[in-house]
């Protein structure tokens, strides 16, 4: 918190802060679009990183079944 004001309630809120955390008061008027939109543009973009850091690992999943199957193969040729 680099600038600190004081809600109604007497308690010490970050002056960022649209609403009071201990009390719940709005303590600034802003447009509720805007702050819907910049806060599901971020759910967004984490689901999207989410997203992307399954699919790697699924991958890398997929690589290592790949290169078991492939030492099997080899194995059950040389057995023959």
């Amino acid at each position: 918190m680099d600038f600190i004001s004081f809600c109604s309630c007497g308690k010490p809120i970050d002056e960022t802060f649209i609403y009071c955390p201990w009390c719940g008061v709005r303590v600034k008027e802003v447009d509720d679009k805007d702050v819907l939109e910049n806060v599901f543009k971020q759910l967004e973009a984490k689901q999207s990183n989410d997203r992307l850091s399954r699919v790697k690992r699924i991958e890398n999943k997929i690589a290592e079944i790949e290169e078991a199957l492939r030492e099997f193969s080899k194995d059950s040729v040389h057995k023959k």
